[in-house]
């Protein structure tokens, strides 16, 4: 979902805002109204540890693939 541009890379406060808008959409399916965000945050946070560290290994790989390339 997020797109690096050069002059604002991807964080990982961006990267936890998508778990985020996924975890809310997940919760939402079936219900009449959207889950609020702040609930969506509270069940987020029981999976993104998890997830964070696989977007941590994902960085480094992608760095060290740049760094072959250059080479």
């Amino acid at each position: 979902m997020n797109t690096k541009t050069p002059d604002k890379p991807v964080t990982m406060r961006n990267h936890w805002f998508d778990h985020v808008k996924k975890t809310r959409k997940k919760l939402s399916k079936g219900l009449p109204d959207l889950v609020s965000h702040r609930d969506a945050m509270k069940k987020a946070s029981e999976s993104w540890p998890e997830l964070k560290v696989k977007i941590k290994r994902k960085i480094v790989r992608d760095i060290k693939r740049s760094e072959k390339a250059t080479k």
